[in-house]
């Protein structure tokens, strides 16, 4: 039944290929672009193909891994995610040779964390995802990237030691590494608790949870844009989905224990995360709070505890990644160059490129949460499957954090539409891959909020991993 991990194969398949065409090639050519970017269209098909098999869901290794519908669409997502940083950045010199694989890499671990069922295979992902990411962050070359990777670095390994030590105390007090054999009624109590504590702080710290946010904004703003997109939008769906499985799969009937701490932080989040965003000048950390802030969103899906919150917490990811890559893709046209952007940047881009406005314009309302957009169709669903599990205080922490929010929105809006004092001539330059990038991505943002019923499908069947219990 291995055919059924082939989307994860093929990735393989496609790193080694592609360090081959770095070293084949002159390290400057543009041959493993093209071999990473066949590399995810290959594993998307293959995907597809899954997702109409009958024999799924498989469970596979002694339960250490499970294909289902879920790790399909979390398959899916990070292959969008992965596809739009390559193209946002394709073919830059200035983020190295390495840049194609390293991404392949991170997808690689994304895609693991989506099908994992076991401890082992959980801590294998999380690493296969953040050793690339540590080195992209740095590929810039300068003083602030060597500092984002840095920091990323440190505080990333301070975040997997705690993972690892809440494992073991589970591991420890339940004698089982697969989260379906997690039985908490015959666990030693005392180990058991402080190991699922310890467990939720590492992955929460990885998705970037209220107070474990601290190293998000700067590794955000130092990183290279194309790697900080990639950041905004894969490493959410990544870490979302393994905190998903691991309490759903292991602890989906001693809610008790976790769901009203998530509940707090998840208010936490989105409340703070708004806040600190209106402070900001800077679009890449204005981006990054905003990134704090939706994590505190997905939250919510899981403090829910049923149904409605999974298919809530997955719809919401498409609409908050393609937001991300439509905003940054926006950036890094305007920035040219630069790796940064400050909202005086903007000002007058309504009048330099009204498109490149009206395009940042969709994704900051989708960001918001404003009608017609995937943003409020998915914060639509939030609130639902908050009230569905009785839990008003979630809902109407979202409804205030996404009025907060609102106006952080709105601020880099009213610097593109007022008139700049003195008329810039450079011509804005549109890279042919960052705007397939950017057109799809307002097209399908637009296309979620006048028409989400077919995404509304897709997650209501992979919700159904409920099977297992």
């Amino acid at each position: 039944m291995t055919y059924a991990l082939w989307p994860e194969y093929s990735v393989v398949i496609g790193v080694f290929v592609t360090m081959i065409a770095v070293m084949v090639f002159n390290r400057r050519s543009i041959q493993a672009y093209w071999v990473g970017l066949a590399t995810i269209v290959v594993s998307g098909i293959i995907t597809i193909a899954d997702w109409s098999s009958k024999s799924l869901p498989v469970a596979l290794y002694g339960h250490a891994v499970t294909v289902d519908a879920f790790s399909l669409v979390v398959n899916g997502l990070v292959l969008v995610a992965a596809a739009g940083a390559l193209m946002i950045g394709w073919n830059d010199k200035r983020y190295g040779p390495d840049f194609p694989v390293l991404v392949l890499l991170a997808l690689l671990g994304m895609m693991v964390l989506g099908l994992a069922n076991n401890f082992v295979v959980l801590f294998i992902g999380i690493e296969l995802l953040s050793l690339p990411l540590y080195i992209l962050a740095a590929s810039r070359g300068t003083g602030e990237s060597g500092e984002a990777g840095l920091k990323y670095l440190l505080l990333g390994a301070f975040s997997s030691g705690i993972l690892l030590f809440g494992l073991a105390l589970l591991y420890g007090a339940s004698g089982t590494l697969v989260f379906t054999h997690l039985d908490p009624a015959h666990m030693i109590l005392p180990l058991a608790g402080a190991g699922l504590a310890l467990t939720v702080v590492g992955l929460v710290f990885k998705l970037g949870i209220v107070p474990f946010h601290m190293w998000i904004p700067d590794v955000y703003e130092g990183s290279p844009l194309p790697v900080t997109t990639y950041m905004a939008f894969g490493t959410k769906v990544g870490a979302a989905a393994i905190l998903m499985r691991f309490l759903f799969f292991g602890f989906s009937l001693d809610a008790g224990w976790w769901g009203p701490a998530l509940g707090y932080l998840a208010v936490l989040t989105m409340v703070v995360g708004n806040l600190l965003a209106l402070a900001q000048k800077d679009l890449k950390r204005l981006l990054a709070y905003s990134g704090i802030a939706n994590a505190g969103y997905l939250l919510v899906g899981i403090s829910a505890h049923n149904m409605f919150g999974a298919r809530a917490l997955l719809f919401y990811l498409l609409p908050y990644g393609l937001a991300v890559l439509a905003a940054f893709a926006v950036i890094q046209f305007v920035a040219g160059e630069r790796d940064s952007l400050s909202l005086d940047d903007l000002t007058g881009l309504a009048y330099r490129s009204p498109w490149l406005a009206a395009f940042l314009t969709v994704a900051m309302l989708s960001l918001a949460g404003i009608p017609l957009t995937g943003g409020f169709v998915g914060k639509f669903y939030l609130i639902q499957a908050a009230l569905f599990a009785n839990q008003p205080g979630l809902a109407i922490g979202l409804v205030v954090g996404a009025m907060v929010g609102l106006a952080a929105y709105v601020r880099p809006l009213q610097r593109a539409f007022s008139k700049a004092a003195g008329e810039s001539s450079e011509p804005i330059r549109w890279p042919v891959a960052g705007s397939i990038v950017l057109v799809v991505a307002v097209v399908a943002t637009i296309g979620l909020g006048v028409y989400p019923a077919p995404v509304v499908h897709i997650v209501n069947h992979s919700a159904a991993f409920y099977w297992l219990h």
